[in-house]
């Protein structure tokens, strides 16, 4: 899951597994679609630090944004 600005989160579904993505405290997104908008699965990638064995990138395959309910359960874990 991923917030976007103060009160947008979206889920992003990967194609494959991507290790390490629950362990790093940090990851970027970039988009591969050449614009800087991320609209659809297949528009971005996560790219997660791999020390040693350089950078794991998974791609994105779906985005949804959350409902506000799905987003009000996120808050309280």
């Amino acid at each position: 899951d991923v917030r976007s600005g103060a009160n947008r989160y979206y889920r992003l579904q990967l194609f494959s597994g991507c290790p390490n993505l629950d362990w790093t405290r940090r990851v970027a997104l970039r988009t591969t679609s050449g614009s800087s908008w991320i609209c659809q699965g297949m528009d971005a990638e996560i790219i997660v630090p791999e020390p040693g064995s350089g950078p794991q990138r998974c791609l994105v395959t779906s985005v949804r944004r959350l409902s506000d309910a799905e987003v009000a359960a996120i808050r309280q874990r």
